[in-house]
């Protein structure tokens, strides 16, 4: 799941931004060594913590799918996935160049559009959202310390995504009409009367 929402993050940063073909876009730990690697401009996205986002879940049960054939499920929960982007390019002036378009194309929307999105994640029933993220500043000290402690500007991204469990359940066909009976419980042999409802669709 997670190597696809890498891959919905490039395709929104070429097409948000837009990043052109000859810079590249890695999802690689940025450090020494991969940095002394680079033969390119390149646009770093690593992905640093998850979390579980309780605020904004929601319980209850969906029903989900567009044809015939129906799921019932529990409503997704969402995790908040961080990732710090990065521009390298060898000269300072042109990665603060880089950096600021991609921040513009970050803040430009808050979800990505479902044509970046891969199709295993058509029947999540809840759009991918992203934000740059308000901290306080604390966000780049401990992530470059972690790797080589060499302070480098980037940008907290934030993406809100729901999880598919996959514990759905098919739904049984729709409910067509209604069937009530009635007994008395003073006289139980008395015969019950039985009341049909047909559901009127729409309703």
């Amino acid at each position: 799941m997670l190597h696809l929402l890498d891959d919905a993050i490039e395709a929104h940063l070429r097409k948000a931004v837009p990043l052109d073909k000859a810079i590249a876009v890695s999802f690689a730990a940025p450090d020494r060594e991969w940095s002394t690697g680079l033969t390119r401009p390149t646009v770093n996205a690593y992905l640093w913590d998850i979390k579980r986002e309780d605020k904004r879940s929601v319980g209850g049960v969906e029903l989900v799918g567009d044809g015939p054939t129906k799921t019932r499920r529990l409503t997704l929960p969402k995790i908040r996935a961080s990732y710090f982007v990065s521009a390298w390019t060898g000269d300072l002036r042109d990665e603060h160049v880089l950096l600021g378009r991609l921040l513009q194309g970050l803040l430009r929307t808050r979800r990505m559009d479902s044509e970046v999105l891969p199709a295993e994640f058509d029947n999540l029933g809840a759009p991918v959202e992203i934000t740059v993220g308000m901290g306080e500043g604390r966000v780049a000290k401990e992530f470059w310390g972690s790797l080589d402690g060499r302070f480098r500007p980037g940008i907290d991204l934030q993406v809100l995504l729901p999880v598919d469990i996959n514990l759905g359940s098919e739904a049984g066909p729709p409910v067509e009409s209604v069937e009530v009976s009635t007994l008395d419980s003073r006289r139980p042999s008395r015969h019950s009367n039985r009341v049909r409802s047909f559901v009127e669709e729409g309703r």
